[in-house]
């Protein structure tokens, strides 16, 4: 979703939508959410807030970092786990799993054989 051309001066006229932290403004029936991005020239920035998802947030079914990263990417976050996101990338690249304990107990041993080159010593990993 695009931002807005609102300035944070123009926001403030608006009214605050208490318990947000000035992140959710109204103006009549439109929403806005207001944030900082950028890396070394931080920025705020404001994105038209569509209702659906103040609703979502307003039932806490998502959170304002789910709601920011909608706003930001016209997507969800994605739901993989950290341990998940390790195995995939290990997964992609076998060669890290060669020689490393650590990352070979993250996978059973049909798993390692699967993913190690032939040849490959599998050093440690669990039966199931």
């Amino acid at each position: 979703m695009e931002k807005t051309k609102l300035s944070w001066e123009d926001v403030i006229k608006f009214e605050e939508v208490k318990g947000y932290g000035e992140h959710i403004w109204k103006n009549y029936d439109q929403y806005y959410y207001v944030t900082e991005e950028g890396g070394i020239a931080v920025q705020r920035v404001v994105y038209e807030l569509p209702k659906d998802l103040f609703e979502l947030l307003e039932r806490n079914e998502k959170s304002m970092a789910d709601i920011h990263f909608k706003l930001r990417y016209d997507s969800w976050p994605p739901k993989v786990t950290q341990l998940e996101a390790d195995k995939n990338f290990l997964r992609d690249n076998p060669e890290l799993l060669n020689n490393d304990v650590a990352n070979q107990k993250l996978f059973t041993r049909k798993e390692l054989e699967e993913i190690l080159p032939a040849g490959s010593e599998i050093l440690a990993s669990s039966d199931s």
